[in-house]
């Protein structure tokens, strides 16, 4: 890693972390679910659960056969997990359950577009400095920033997606 890149990663973390800290005092308001939402988190949290097992399960039956052969094993068990998580984060946004009762989404659009841009030009950065790729294979390194703008695009659009459906019935 080069000096620049560090440097741009350390402003980076930096730029999150504040955001973090802005986004928490606004969020100190106490979230309440109602029953049904509870509900669908637990299944959220079910469907979540057994994506990543399934995925898991792929992954050893890849490894054994020698077939694992465009990825690290690190960088395929973090994206098995966080396609695990973006799967709970969709399933739940899609049926209501990832908004506390009377939630602003407006908010997260915010907090979860500055993660996809940061780590969109993170992923970028390793493209450009050909860290990406190491003997061939997509390492947990190179490859984690473009799976986490990845998956909080899809769960961006997916907010996105549920919030423009629901102003739509709302004027219905």
């Amino acid at each position: 890693m080069t000096a620049g890149t560090a440097l741009a990663l350390g402003i980076m973390t930096g730029v999150m972390i504040a955001a973090w800290f802005l986004f928490r005092k606004s969020w100190k308001k106490e979230c309440e679910y109602d029953e049904m939402q509870l509900k669908i988190r637990a299944k959220g949290y079910q469907v979540g659960f057994y994506t990543a097992l399934f995925l898991m399960l792929v992954l050893v039956l890849l490894s054994e056969l020698n077939w694992l052969t465009v990825v690290t094993p690190g960088f395929a068990v973090y994206a098995a997990l966080m396609v695990s998580v973006t799967v709970f984060a969709v399933y739940c946004i899609l049926h209501d359950a990832f908004l506390a009762v009377h939630g602003n989404a407006n908010r997260y659009f915010g907090l979860f577009g500055m993660i996809v841009v940061l780590e969109g030009i993170v992923s970028v950065r390793y493209i450009i400095d050909g860290e990406m790729l190491e003997n061939g294979k997509l390492t947990f390194g190179g490859g984690a920033p473009a799976m986490m703008c990845v998956c909080f695009l899809a769960i961006l659009i997916a907010l996105i997606v549920k919030t423009v459906r629901d102003r739509k019935e709302a004027e219905e």
